[in-house]
Formats: C-alpha cells, sequence, structure tokens
C-alpha cells in the first residue's frame, strides 16, 4: 500500500530532474550590433520578472527621450534611438515576453508617444512593438 505513493513521488523527482516539466521564459545570446567603427556587443540574457521589468522600464524611458528629442527638445534623436536599440537587444536576451513589454509600452507612453514610435522606428522593431501592444 505505501509502495504506490513512494513510486508515484520518485517518479515526479525523476521527472523535475529531466526537466520534465513546461519550459517558462529563458534567456539567450544576442548579438548587438550597432553602426560605423564599433564592435557588436554580445548580451547573455538571463530570465526573471524582475529584470524584464527593469529592461522595460529602461526601454520605456529611452523612447520618451527619443521621442522628446525628435519633437522639439535639442536634437539629436539618433543617440537615444540608438539606445532604444540597446535596451530592446537586452529584453530579448532576457527572454521577456511580448505582454511584459506591451504593458510597459502602454502604461508608460502615452497614445501619442506610442504612435510616434510605431511610425518612427525600423520595420523590424515597429513589428515587435506592435505585436508587443497587442499583446498586453
Amino acid at each position: 500500500m505505501r509502495r504506490a505513493p513512494l513510486l508515484v513521488l520518485l517518479a515526479l523527482l525523476a521527472l523535475a530532474a529531466c526537466g520534465g516539466g513546461s519550459p517558462g521564459p529563458r534567456g539567450r545570446t544576442v548579438v548587438f550590433t550597432s553602426a560605423g567603427a564599433f564592435p557588436p556587443s554580445t548580451i547573455v540574457g538571463t530570465y526573471s520578472a524582475g529584470g524584464c521589468a527593469r529592461d522595460a522600464r529602461i526601454l520605456v524611458r529611452d523612447a520618451r527621450l527619443y521621442y522628446d528629442h525628435s519633437t522639439g527638445a535639442p536634437a539629436p534623436a539618433d543617440l537615444y534611438y540608438y539606445d532604444l536599440r540597446f535596451d530592446f537587444a537586452h529584453v530579448q536576451a532576457d527572454g521577456c515576453t511580448s505582454e511584459q513589454l506591451g504593458e510597459a509600452l502602454k502604461s508608460g507612453l502615452t497614445a501619442r508617444q506610442r504612435m510616434f514610435l510605431l511610425a518612427n522606428v525600423a520595420s523590424n522593431l515597429e513589428r515587435v512593438f506592435r505585436a508587443a501592444l497587442d499583446a498586453a
């Protein structure tokens, strides 16, 4: 009688040790290429909800600065666009979800800033940001 619960427990432990559970978000390595003579940066990510929240806050901060310096604050805005791209590479490396990014974009940017962002970034970023906003 006591053997059945013990066998179930051993089977569950073996399954957990072999990675039998469903995988969650995971970090990965992303190579960020810049422009000009600057060498690429290798970003090794590690997923954590707190890390993704931080990454998203930083991206939103730089998106606001990009907006501000494109629409009235002293130019140039290209530094903030570069930072925005670099921030997104960190979001990717840390394996953050579209929902996490989308929630930060919705809560940290006004509708006008979001529209500007979608209209003024490269098409690959526009697709990712639009998908994140739709997922949130």
